[in-house]
């Protein structure tokens, strides 16, 4: 399923340093954690990130 949400420049600036936040303290957390399993959800959520990020970049180049 495919959704579209319709923001301004400046939100969306907003959404992009508010997910490379998170993606340095995902990165952080994966260094400090010592659970294999709970490293593993970690990485998935870093390429859930990852994805966002780049979405969120081209979305704002393309505006």
């Amino acid at each position: 399923m495919t959704h579209q949400l319709i923001v301004s420049d400046p939100e969306l600036s907003l959404i992009l340093e508010l997910l490379e936040r998170e993606q340095r303290q995902q990165l952080f957390a994966i260094r400090h954690t010592d659970t294999p399993d709970f490293r593993n959800v970690l990485r998935e959520r870093l390429a859930l990130l990852d994805s966002l990020i780049q979405r969120a970049q081209t979305a704002a180049v393309s505006s």
